[in-house]
């Protein structure tokens, strides 16, 4: 069965459109993005942003059937848009990642 995880990182003042802008070139890129998802064993990664009092946050939902090899083989930045990818977080997130719990995760197997 695949594991998830949902985190969380405080995006820093004034970076919101940089992360932004960032997701659009990636959805620009997909062919890239899909071919280091294959390399990391990566069913799903998706991104989300929401704004909670005076902080925005940067959500990244990740299915993989190894997690733990899937953040090893994307730390491993084989690929340039994995170099990239990491850059943009450095330079636009503030703090550290926040990992949620999960209390339960089904999936269709009819699907997969």
């Amino acid at each position: 069965m695949p594991e998830v995880i949902l985190a969380r990182a405080r995006v820093g003042p004034g970076q919101e459109d940089r992360l932004r802008d960032w997701f659009t070139e990636l959805a620009d890129r997909e062919s890239e993005v899909v071919e280091t998802l294959q390399h990391e064993g990566v069913y799903t990664e998706t991104a989300f942003i929401q704004t909670l009092d005076e902080s925005t946050y940067l959500y990244l939902y990740m299915e993989a059937e190894d997690l733990e090899a899937a953040d090893d083989a994307g730390d491993a930045e084989e690929y340039d848009i994995d170099e990239e990818h990491h850059e943009v977080l450095r330079e636009t997130l503030a703090g550290e990642w926040e990992e949620l719990e999960t209390v339960g995760h089904f999936t269709n197997p009819s699907l997969r």
